[in-house]
């Protein structure tokens, strides 16, 4: 009987910590600003800013430099900082038999203005308490098509950008040095080869991270990002592991920052 009663408390102290952990990691899907909200009106009818000024706006409305600079009405960037500091309201579904996200309902969130070749990152997609994160890349921004290894049991396939205003955290990452005709040829590699793969969880470690991108025959999503990238010489994997993630993207050095939403 001792010994049943001390199962019973393994078991229950094992389940409590595991609903914990997970009420836990619903908190961390939505960082507000760091900054308090201020007067930027005096910034609208401007046509060239100082570093200090881009860095005022950033704080207060998430966009780098070059998302400023294809604003063609600046008054825009009052409607970006209102969505800035609007709290989303959001909620956690299952995705697949092991995966949940958090998605909002009725969002008012805004994108910046995108390019083909950008990639899009959330850490919004969770399994269980480990917030492994989702990428997406541009392949179509004229038209607002993003290519995605979408989620297990499924092959990639192309969707609409107004799903990434639907996560209460994202980041929008440009290529720092490149031409927008590179840009949009490693989109091209992407749209070409990358659409129609299988998802696989493992690639990196069975099969290889790197193959020709005609002949790949399986992906998740930051592997089929860094794959278009990787065709055109661009390491994007941070660490430069073995099996990459939408956060070895997210901190690689080889980007800039268009846009960030709800990641603190």
């Amino acid at each position: 009987m001792k010994k049943l009663l001390q199962w019973v408390l393994i078991l229950y102290a094992v389940t409590a910590a595991f609903f914990s952990s997970f009420f836990y990691t619903e908190t961390l899907a939505y960082h507000g600003p760091a900054n308090e909200r201020c007067d930027i009106s005096g910034l609208l009818d401007r046509e060239e800013y100082t570093e200090e000024e881009y860095k005022k706006i950033f704080e207060q409305t998430g966009l780098g430099a070059s998302a400023v600079d294809l604003l063609a009405d600046k008054g825009r960037l009052l409607d970006y900082q209102e969505s800035f500091f609007t709290r989303p309201d959001y909620s956690c579904r299952m995705n697949s038999p092991v995966s949940f996200e958090e998605r909002v309902e009725n969002s008012r969130i805004l994108l910046a203005p995108l390019e083909d070749g950008d990639i899009l990152v959330t850490n919004s997609s969770h399994v269980l308490s480990w917030r492994n994160g989702h990428a997406a890349i541009v392949v179509d921004a004229a038209n607002g098509v993003t290519l995605e290894a979408v989620v297990i049991g499924s092959n990639s396939r192309t969707q609409d950008i107004s799903k990434w205003t639907h996560y209460p955290n994202f980041s929008v990452l440009r290529l720092k040095g490149a031409d927008k005709a590179e840009r949009a040829a490693i989109a091209k590699t992407a749209a070409d080869c990358l659409e129609g793969v299988p998802y696989r969880v493992t690639i990196g470690l069975y099969p290889m991270k790197y193959c020709a991108p005609e002949c790949v025959r399986g992906t998740q999503c930051a592997h089929l990002v860094w794959l278009a990238y990787a065709a055109h010489g661009y390491d994007i994997d941070s660490n430069q592991g073995l099996i990459v993630t939408p956060r070895d993207i997210f901190e690689s050095d080889l980007f800039e920052v268009v846009q960030i939403y709800g990641m603190g």
